[in-house]
């Protein structure tokens, strides 16, 4: 009975083993097929890549990379820089729906007089200098009893805009002496910050 035992579970782990043994062949099989697919492929396409010509890899190239498109959402700001006063003036605005999903160079199209200096579904920033002088030059002087505001022009002309309700008799020595000479502010929020700091 011993012996029959014994003999069992010899035969048993020889099973065992060649059952184990063709097991780890097949895994060894699948992962170097593997690996020889994957290399075969990286060289096929570099092989077909190196047959292309500039253009159709180009092309090629081109179409395999989603474009980015202007979305709902996005802002752009417009830059103009005056050579005349050498003043940069920023606005921002909101995309118009005849805007929206234009891809960079479609943008570049409808705008071709500007730079695109940033482009991204949320944010397009454009550029361009003109030979003007900007229409943001602002004179604050006194007049009857009050600041005035007054816009200059290139020819630092005064073009009376509007008398405010700030009272020069409560300015103190120094900024009466301001006004009086006169202060020139560049920009709309420049001139509405000053006018805040003497209320």
């Amino acid at each position: 009975m011993k012996k029959y035992t014994i003999i069992a579970i010899i035969a048993l782990g020889i099973i065992l083993g060649f059952l184990t043994g063709m097991y780890l062949y097949k895994i060894n099989q699948i992962d170097y097929n593997s690996k020889e697919q994957i290399a075969k492929t990286v060289e096929d396409e570099c092989t077909i890549l190196g047959e292309l010509n500039d253009q159709e890899l180009e092309n090629l190239i081109t179409t395999s990379v989603e474009e980015e498109k202007a979305s709902p959402n996005c802002i752009i700001t417009l830059k103009i820089y005056y050579n005349k006063c050498e003043h940069l003036l920023e606005s921002k605005q909101k995309i118009e729906d005849t805007e929206v999903n234009l891809t960079e160079e479609e943008l570049k199209e409808r705008f071709s007089d500007w730079e695109v200096q940033k482009f991204t579904p949320t944010e397009i920033v454009l550029y361009k200098e003109v030979n003007e002088f900007c229409n943001e030059h602002y004179l604050l002087k006194e007049k009857d009893g009050y600041i005035a505001i007054f816009k200059l022009d290139e020819n630092n002309n005064q073009t009376f805009l509007e008398l405010t309700d700030i009272s020069t008799q409560y300015l103190t020595e120094e900024d009466l002496k301001k006004i009086q000479e006169g202060i020139a502010i560049y920009t709309k929020k420049e001139l509405n910050k000053t006018l805040e700091d003497f209320e």
